[in-house]
């Protein structure tokens, strides 16, 4: 393979690699909108393994010594663009992430106060009008 093919594939490769990782930040806002946690787990597991194969690509790129250093200017440009249209994805879930979480913190409280009125109610029946009605019996 020459030289220009592959610092065309590298790049290629990249934005491949970019583009999944978009994917699966629209499938995980998908997942986080229906409660999927499950789901959730299994798409961030995925992205992991896409970060480190960012990484490397991006490594690979840097260290890429055939390309100029204009043409690498250019498509850091462009790829920043990318990132920061990945990261506005990313924090736009992390939000409706945060909104599920303070639910799901209000619904534990719910329950607590009322497992807590429970026990109350609970202890209002405690011997004492047990005693009190076995008089009548």
């Amino acid at each position: 393979m020459d030289s220009a093919r592959e610092r065309h594939q590298a790049l290629q490769d990249l934005d491949e690699v970019l583009n999944e990782w978009k994917d699966l930040t629209l499938a995980e806002n998908e997942k986080i909108v229906a409660s999927d946690w499950d789901g959730l787990e299994e798409l961030q597991l995925r992205k992991a393994n896409l970060q480190r194969l960012i990484e490397k690509l991006e490594s690979a790129f840097s260290k890429n010594e055939s390309l100029s250093d204009q043409k690498k200017a250019t498509e850091r440009r462009r790829l920043k663009q990318i990132a920061s249209e990945l990261l506005a994805l990313e924090r736009s879930n992390e939000a409706i992430l945060s909104e599920r979480l303070a639910e799901a913190d209000r619904q534990l409280k719910d329950s607590s106060k009322s497992i807590q009125s429970l026990r109350h109610v609970q202890k209002a029946y405690g011997n004492s009008r047990l005693s009190f009605w076995q008089a009548y019996s």
